[in-house]
């Protein structure tokens, strides 16, 4: 038995030690996945290992998680299988030939993935394979699915001709909610083209957003993936917390300044690349909690935010369905 798990090359090594557990960076491993997957904080590994920067973790490091139960880590080992299967897409594969390979549909891989385009697949991008872990979206926004509108969304874009007393009465909420989530001085006083903040929804994350592309997946330097899309927008513009929750931030030579939402939906959000940080702590929809920068290894691209969804317990999810319903 022991001959056999030592010959399973690449496999996670997980050992109890009293209260803490150890464990063995493999290719692909981020922070924040192994944290997740032993139910602890990033803070938490950090302190117990010394980590000046939580964006750099070599293959081959044991890890110290402190407080992690026998349930540990969720890769997949010899006697079962508790996290999803993963593809890394080949030149030329399709989604079609991925998915008679593993035996599951493409609608599966579509719905697994977020994939909004099922013709499009990126070379060197990584595929959830297992339908039993869809990509989803948080609650309030529903996912975009080709050919059919995206429905919900928590910004509003004003058009000619509309009151706030008319905005408020299509998205159920009065106008005085209004007033406050957007701090308008006159209620009487709205333009055409200005974007507001509907409380009680889910928040488009950058309201001045120029553009964003679906590469949730595709591969980046030292083995990485990337596990989010990039959000464009002028340099300092405003980051807002899309949900209500708890921020904590820190800088990393990747991520350069960053903030961690621990949304009040079960959704762990991270945003990367910011010129500069906003509010902390408990914050609710809509608080400004950084600026759109290139920190990090981003410097010297177009100011971007780095944006990323977590379910509770679960590897990262695409946000592009959700960005593209509330940001569009």
């Amino acid at each position: 038995m022991g001959n056999t798990w030592r010959s399973l090359a690449g496999l996670a090594v997980l050992v109890l030690v009293g209260s803490a557990a150890a464990y063995t960076v493999v290719p692909g491993d981020t922070l924040s996945d192994i944290a997740q997957r032993h139910g602890v904080s990033v803070a938490d590994v950090v302190g117990a290992n010394g980590i000046t920067d939580p964006d750099l973790i070599r293959v081959g490091e044991v890890l110290s998680i402190p407080g992690a139960g026998a349930a540990g880590d969720t890769r997949p080992d010899p006697g079962g299988a508790a996290a999803p299967r993963t593809h890394v897409v080949q030149p030329g594969e399709s989604l079609s030939r991925i998915a008679a390979r593993y035996g599951v549909s493409v609608a599966d891989l579509v719905t697994a993935n977020g994939i909004t385009d099922p013709n499009r697949v990126l070379a060197g991008s990584r595929l959830r394979l297992d339908p039993a872990a869809p990509a989803g979206v948080p609650a309030g926004v529903a996912p975009v699915v080709p050919g059919v509108a995206a429905g919900g969304g928590a910004t509003h874009l004003v058009a000619p001709g509309q009151t706030l007393s008319g905005i408020a009465a299509e998205h159920g909420v009065s106008v005085a909610d209004l007033v406050a989530a957007n701090g308008i001085a006159d209620p009487n006083l709205i333009r055409a083209g200005q974007r507001l903040v509907v409380p009680g929804g889910w928040t488009c994350p950058v309201p001045d957003l120029t553009s964003f592309l679906d590469d949730f997946g595709a591969p980046r330097a030292e083995g990485r993936f990337h596990e989010g899309i990039d959000l464009f927008a002028p340099r300092s513009s405003p980051v807002l917390a899309p949900v209500g929750g708890t921020v904590e931030v820190l800088e990393g030579r990747i991520g350069g300044k960053q903030f961690r939402l621990s949304g009040d939906d079960g959704f762990l959000y991270i945003g990367t690349h910011l010129d500069a940080f906003g509010a902390t702590g408990r914050v609710s929809a809509g608080t400004v909690i950084g600026q759109v920068g290139d920190t990090g290894s981003a410097r010297g691209t177009s100011p971007h935010l780095h944006f990323e969804i977590h379910p509770e317990g679960l590897p990262p999810i695409n946000p592009f369905p959700t960005v593209t319903a509330a940001c569009r």
